[in-house]
């Protein structure tokens, strides 16, 4: 049976951190099992964008620190690396995102090389999704053993993002970009996320849940302090035992279902063994799930007809926008443009990445109903949110 184990950690303290990883990573056989001496380790954050430790965007520094002396112990040779959304002036800010959220720190105090995968080589393999060739960093598929290091985050288009969507950042650069335009649909863009995964297949998942993000993640949302440390030889099995957590049926989520049907990993939770914590103990009732989780739990025969009027669209507070224009450089179908200082929206282009969403540094990009009808929709699923949280658990 495949096993999921929890540790509980209140902050991030370094020696608290320290021994939360090392407990949930002795569950599962030690670091031992996974890591050999001489071993090249790449340890895969969570380097989305930059956005300081404390917010809860990225893996935290604490973290890091902790698998890579765990990785030393073990013999192996850690390496840290991550490729960042979005383009600054055409520029993808993986260097940057390293230095604010604290993970070149974190790699150069663990004695980690740091690898940029937007300035290192790539591979070009094929995959059995909508996108036929991928083009994923060479570090990562060289490296003799790769461990996942996601964040515990909602995200307003997969509902939830961890240890399969974050191997999405193997993916450089603009590509990412270039990912989204080519598969659009959520099912097809879950299955890229999947092709990705399978063929990166992390020996290791150690999800930094410490403090999640809930709301319409994976950066706009709000901090959530989960205090949880989750690892496994299966990252299908992390995301699918996080979704129950937080109050989701693991298979509603598009990327854990997929996985788990290519045999990719185990998202049936009768066939996971939880060590550790007792997962009962573990479910939070009112953790706050993306805008877009409406889309999910209508019928399908009404999205199908409505679409357009039921999705929640990016809107730009202008109160909050700074005009750095780094939504409109980030845009994969050009669908926005600067209008003065602010950005404005083709909505008849958009194709609801939400990208803009994510990737704005000062949170400007909110998740509304543009429609009427989008709205009253919208109000009936918030007057009966319980009714439709429970619905959507089955």
């Amino acid at each position: 049976m495949v096993q999921v184990s929890i540790s509980r950690c209140a902050d991030y303290d370094q020696e608290r951190v320290n021994s939360a990883v090392l407990t949930a990573i002795k569950l599962i056989g030690g670091m031992e099992r996974f890591v050999s001496p001489g071993q090249k380790v790449l340890l895969k954050v969570n380097a989305l964008t930059m956005k300081l430790p404390e917010e809860a965007v990225t893996t935290h520094p604490a973290v890091i620190k902790a698998v890579a002396a765990e990785v030393k112990k073990a013999g192996g040779i850690p390496l840290v690396g991550d490729s960042s959304g979005g383009m600054a002036a055409g520029q993808a800010p993986t260097k940057s995102t390293f230095e604010v959220a604290g993970i070149a720190r974190a790699a150069e105090e663990a004695g980690a090389e740091l690898v940029n995968f937007d300035s290192a080589a790539v591979a070009a393999v094929a995959a059995e999704g909508p996108i036929p060739t991928l083009h994923l960093a060479r570090p990562v598929l060289e490296a003799d053993v790769v461990i996942s290091l996601p964040k515990l985050k909602t995200h307003s288009v997969t509902i939830l993002t961890g240890a399969v969507k974050n191997m999405f950042g193997c993916v450089p650069g603009y590509r990412k970009s270039e990912y989204h335009r080519m598969a659009p649909r959520l099912k097809d863009f879950a299955r890229v996320l999947a092709d990705i995964y399978g063929l990166t297949r992390p020996a290791l998942a150690i999800m930094d849940g410490i403090v999640g993000m809930e709301g319409n993640g994976p950066s706009a949302g709000r901090p959530r302090n989960t205090g949880l440390v989750l690892a496994s030889a299966d990252g299908v099995a992390v995301d699918a035992v996080v979704a129950n957590i937080v109050g989701l049926a693991p298979f509603k989520i598009h990327t854990t279902r997929i996985a788990h049907q290519r045999g990719l990993g185990m998202g049936d939770l009768a066939k996971i063994d939880i060590l550790g914590e007792k997962l009962e103990t573990l479910r939070i009732s009112d953790f706050d799930l993306p805008s877009n989780l409406m889309f999910e739990v209508l019928p399908g025969f009404l999205v199908s007809g409505i679409l357009g009027m039921l999705r929640a669209r990016p809107v730009i507070a202008e109160d909050a926008c700074a005009g750095c224009s780094f939504c409109v450089d980030s845009c994969p179908v050009q669908a926005m443009k600067l209008s003065g200082k602010v950005p404005v929206i083709d909505y008849n282009r958009c194709i609801s990445c939400l990208c803009c969403q994510e990737l704005c540094p000062n949170k400007a990009v909110q998740m509304k109903q543009v429609n009427p009808l989008g709205r009253v929709l919208a109000g009936i699923v918030s007057h009966g949110k319980q009714k439709k949280r429970r619905r959507y658990l089955k």
